[in-house]
C-alpha cells in the first residue's frame, strides 16, 4: 500500500471516530418511553384497596414481565394531597379528583380518564357477644355524630347502641369520609387505628367496640387471615332507613345497589398517552381483572360471561 492510500485510510478513520458520539443510540428509558405492557409507572392507591389491587397487579405482571409497576398504599387524605405530582400516571381511590386536583391536571394539559373497576361498601364489624343484632343509618348516625344523641333508634337496647365506640382502620379513612358525608355527620365521635389487623383485635376483644372497614379487606373467604378474622367477629346487618330490610354487605347486595353503604372504587389515568398507565387500568377493567375481582368477594362493574357448553 502505497504512503496516499495509507493516509486516506487514517483520514477516513480518525472521521469516523468523530462522528460516533453524533450517532450514539440511547437506550429506552423505562419511565418515558413506556408501552401499555412495559416500562415502569408509579400508582398512588386507596389502602382501602389493597387487597384487590395486590392480585391484580400479581396477575398483570405475570402476564407482563417487563411492566414494572410500583404501588404507594395511602389513606385517601394523603392520597389525595400526593396525587399532584408529575411522576404519578395513576390513582385508585373513590373519590373524583377536586378542584385542586383539576387545576393541577389542567396545568399539564393533561384530562383525567376515571374508569370504575368494582363495588366495594362499608362492612360493620361487632363483638359476637353484642346485644346489636342490626342497624340502620339512623343508628350509624346516632353512633358517630356527637351532635345526634336524639335520633330515634330501633335496636332492641338502646344502651347496648350508646355504650358502643366506634373505630376506623386509618387516621386518613375513606371510610370515615364517606360516612360523614352520607350521614350528614356535624362532629365525628370516633377514633382511629392504624389498620384492619388492629380493629379486627380490638373489636374481638371488647364488647363495646364496633369497627367500620372496607369490604374489600374482609370479603376474600379464601384467605386465611380474613376466615380468621372473620370468626372472631360478627357482621352487622344495615337497613336503608328503620324498620327497612337489613341486609349484610355481600357481592350480591353491592351489585344490585341494596346494600345502603356501597361505595365505588375507580381508576384514574393521568397521562396523556397510551402508556402503561392506561395498560394496568384496561387490564383490571377487561374480563382477566374483573374475573379475579369476582373471586375476592366483591362486585365487578362487569360480570364475566361463563360460557357452557352442553354436551348431548
Amino acid at each position: 500500500m502505497d504512503k496516499g492510500n495509507r493516509h486516506n485510510l487514517v483520514t477516513f478513520g480518525l472521521a469516523g471516530l468523530l462522528l460516533l458520539p453524533a450517532c450514539r443510540w440511547d437506550a429506552p428509558d423505562p419511565e418515558r418511553d413506556d408501552t401499555p405492557t412495559s416500562g415502569r409507572i408509579l400508582v398512588l392507591a386507596d389502602a382501602d384497596c389493597r387487597a384487590v389491587i395486590d392480585q391484580e397487579l400479581m396477575v398483570f405482571t405475570s402476564f407482563y414481565p417487563k411492566a414494572e409497576v410500583n404501588v404507594r398504599y395511602m389513606d385517601e387524605a394523603a392520597l389525595l394531597r400526593n396525587m399532584q405530582s408529575d411522576s404519578v400516571r395513576c390513582v385508585v381511590t373513590t373519590v373524583d379528583p377536586g378542584a385542586d386536583q383539576d387545576a393541577y391536571l389542567r396545568s399539564r394539559n393533561i384530562t383525567p380518564r376515571i374508569v370504575p373497576v368494582y363495588h366495594g361498601g362499608v362492612a360493620v364489624a361487632i363483638n359476637p357477644a353484642s346485644l346489636v343484632r342490626q342497624l340502620d343509618l339512623d343508628d350509624l348516625r346516632r353512633l358517630l355524630d356527637r351532635q345526634a344523641l336524639n335520633v330515634t333508634t330501633d335496636v332492641a337496647d338502646t344502651r347496648a347502641l350508646d355504650s358502643l365506640e366506634a373505630i376506623f382502620a386509618g387516621s386518613g379513612s375513606g371510610v370515615a369520609r364517606l360516612l360523614v358525608d352520607s350521614l350528614g355527620i356535624k362532629q365525628l365521635k370516633a377514633r382511629s387505628v392504624p389498620d384492619v389487623a388492629a380493629a379486627m383485635d380490638q373489636v374481638a376483644n371488647n364488647p363495646r367496640t364496633v369497627a367500620l372497614l372496607p369490604f374489600e379487606a374482609i370479603s376474600d373467604l379464601d384467605n386465611p387471615q380474613v376466615r380468621e378474622w372473620r370468626n372472631r367477629v360478627r357482621l352487622v346487618p344495615i337497613a336503608a332507613t328503620p324498620g327497612g330490610e337489613a341486609l349484610l354487605p355481600s357481592q350480591s347486595t353491592l351489585a344490585d345497589g341494596s346494600y345502603p353503604l356501597r361505595r365505588t372504587v375507580k381508576m384514574i389515568v393521568m397521562e396523556g398517552k397510551s402508556g402503561l398507565g392506561t395498560g394496568f387500568v384496561s387490564f383490571v377493567a377487561n374480563h382477566k381483572g374483573q374475573r379475579i375481582i369476582l373471586k375476592l368477594g366483591v362486585a365487578p362493574i362487569s360480570i364475566p360471561s361463563r360460557d357452557v357448553e352442553i354436551v348431548p
